[in-house]
């Protein structure tokens, strides 16, 4: 089975723990709830990712202050750690690939464990794009098992030659919005994407992995930085 056909809540205050210099976690209050934000700049020496990410798939290292993930036949790459999230929750990060054609990233929350099976099989949730001319694919669990839709590619939409800005919002019920900044110097500059929710999502984790990478199976390298998660 190809890699493509297997497409298929952050922790309460109390359950908090800081993650590292470089993975920072940021507590604010506006009026009416708190806010809750974690990011990860990836600056830190070359190597395997440390400060409590494990790797699965191909694999991933920090490489001149960024997150290089690896692609392979059959198999994606990336980063993953002990996260549990909530929903609305808003993701971004910077992403370039050295296969523009073959390179789109992936973000999952709540699985059951950090082995590659998991992370695709087991995620509560999970937004995907194979590259940046392709719609975003939402798989999520259902009483039958997992399902996974895709949304068309909109017009303006293009691969990535660039570095890029993404961001994302999960929101309580499953809908998704992702803005997509493209920074190559062509028109539309960004788009943005938008998925209903889902119906029959059923809306239990089966764990609290949280993970983020490739989607490819091209090698790459697929790079990220910047990364943050905030939730409502």
């Amino acid at each position: 089975m190809s890699f493509q056909t297997k497409i298929a809540r952050m922790m309460t205050s109390s359950r908090w723990a800081v993650l590292g210099t470089m993975l920072s976690l940021a507590l604010f209050a506006p009026a009416s709830q708190a806010q809750f934000k974690v990011t990860e700049n990836f600056n830190r020496n070359d190597g395997a990712p440390g400060l409590g990410w494990s790797v699965w798939g191909n694999g991933a290292q920090i490489s001149g202050n960024q997150l290089q993930t690896y692609g392979q036949f059959d198999t994606a790459g990336g980063i993953a750690r002990t996260l549990d999230t909530t929903f609305p929750a808003t993701f971004a990060f910077d992403f370039s690939t050295a296969t523009p054609s073959d390179g789109g990233w992936s973000v999952s929350f709540n699985a059951a464990d950090t082995t590659w099976d998991g992370n695709i099989e087991t995620a509560e949730i999970r937004l995907m794009q194979f590259s940046g001319s392709q719609g975003i694919c939402v798989a999520y669990q259902t009483s039958d098992g997992p399902v996974s839709k895709c949304g068309n590619p909109k017009t303006g939409q293009r691969d990535f030659t660039a570095l890029a800005h993404i961001t994302g919002t999960v929101n309580a019920d499953f809908s998704t919005t992702v803005t997509i900044t493209y920074n190559d110097g062509l028109t539309p500059k960004s788009v943005t994407l938008k998925s209903s929710a889902p119906v029959g999502a059923i809306q239990t984790s089966l764990g609290s992995v949280f993970s983020f990478g490739n989607s490819n199976e091209s090698y790459g390298p697929h790079t990220f930085d910047n990364f943050s998660l905030t939730l409502k």
